[in-house]
């Protein structure tokens, strides 16, 4: 689907006069994994600031659609955990609406996210293959379809980061880079040296569960159906605190689907950010990031006049929005055919 879909975009987009940097830009949006694939692929197509955004625009705008359309489809169709996961990260072209529509789906737990994730990364390491095609068939388009020295334009076109991504991405993976129990930018830590701490005034902060706290817990209990979320519940109870990252999870799943009662999930939130900890230099990188993705978007996004959305014709959004459809559907097909919820 990856290479169908950036395939279908270089043909339609070529057949309804689109720029090359324009048609190339959106088919690594569509094809790979949305606004990352779609900034990577910028250098190499040479895309001009408003097509990037163009294509950012479109990616969103159909992602978030689809976050709300797959999970009422899914349960439609009756799906599972599997299906619907292998679906959404296969059919959704950008990795965030993804995370949502798997959540959507399945509040109450994170298989269906898990599964999701494997077949978006799937697509994540299709890039550099990608931005190869690219480079290949932007240099052609542009020179005139004359003969083309595949080995010059790789050295000339390919984005030394990507290679830089995939290598960190591995190495990630492997858990190099995290301290001992984090997990996702936070870890888990039930101590009493991070329960129980004295603020600035040196007054004494403690972070167990209170006996009120324990009785709302005790009264909604019987809410609570599954084996796996009843036993992390009575573990919580009888120790005040969360005992474990995978009890965490679990209760994390409790709280999504709102199975107990406001006050009761209210103390369950309380337990999960008592014993997950973001370490103060991961914050600090978040918010600069966060802050270098502002400026870059509305940057973009300034650069845009009525007049140039008027020029564009919208076409890159009637390509990049029935494309996705495609792709959407096609894998639908596949996965129900294919797919079974059973390994």
């Amino acid at each position: 689907f990856v290479l169908g879909s950036v395939g279908l975009v270089l043909w339609w987009g070529t057949r309804r006069n689109l720029p090359n940097s324009m048609t190339g830009v959106l088919s690594a949006g569509v094809g790979v994994c949305g606004v990352s694939a779609a900034v990577a692929a910028a250098p190499v197509v040479q895309a001009k600031s408003t097509e990037i955004a163009y294509t950012i625009g479109t990616i969103l705008l159909f992602g978030v659609i689809c976050m709300f359309v797959f999970p009422i489809a899914g349960k439609a169709l009756g799906m599972g955990y599997i299906t619907f996961g292998a679906w959404a990260g296969t059919g959704i072209l950008n990795s965030a609406q993804v995370a949502g529509a798997a959540l959507a789906f399945q509040p109450e737990g994170i298989e269906t996210l898990k599964v999701a994730e494997i077949f978006n990364i799937t697509r994540v390491l299709f890039l550099p293959i990608i931005v190869i095609w690219l480079a290949i068939w932007y240099v052609k388009r542009e020179v005139g379809a004359q003969k083309v020295d595949v080995g010059q334009v790789l050295i000339s076109k390919f984005p030394v980061f990507v290679i830089g991504f995939i290598l960190l991405f591995l190495l990630s993976s492997t858990g190099i880079f995290a301290p001992a129990r984090h997990y996702q930018g936070s870890y888990f830590d039930n101590s009493d040296k991070v329960m129980i701490k004295k603020d600035r005034a040196g007054k004494e902060i403690n972070n167990y569960l209170k006996d009120a706290d324990l009785d709302l817990l005790k009264k909604d209990a019987a809410k609570v159906k599954r084996d796996d979320q009843k036993a992390a519940l009575q573990r919580l109870i009888e120790n005040k605190k969360l005992m474990s990252i995978e009890d965490d999870d679990t209760l994390r799943g409790v709280v999504n689907a709102k199975i107990l009662s406001k006050e009761g999930n209210a103390v369950l939130v309380k337990a999960h950010r008592a014993v997950r900890h973001t370490a103060p230099k991961i914050a600090k990188f978040r918010d600069l990031i966060a802050w270098f993705f502002t400026f870059g978007l509305v940057g973009l996004g300034m650069q845009i006049t009525l007049a140039s959305i008027k020029q564009a014709g919208g076409q890159p959004l009637v390509v990049g929005s029935v494309v996705g459809v495609i792709k959407a559907v096609g894998s639908l097909i596949v996965v129900m055919v294919f797919v079974h919820e059973t390994i």
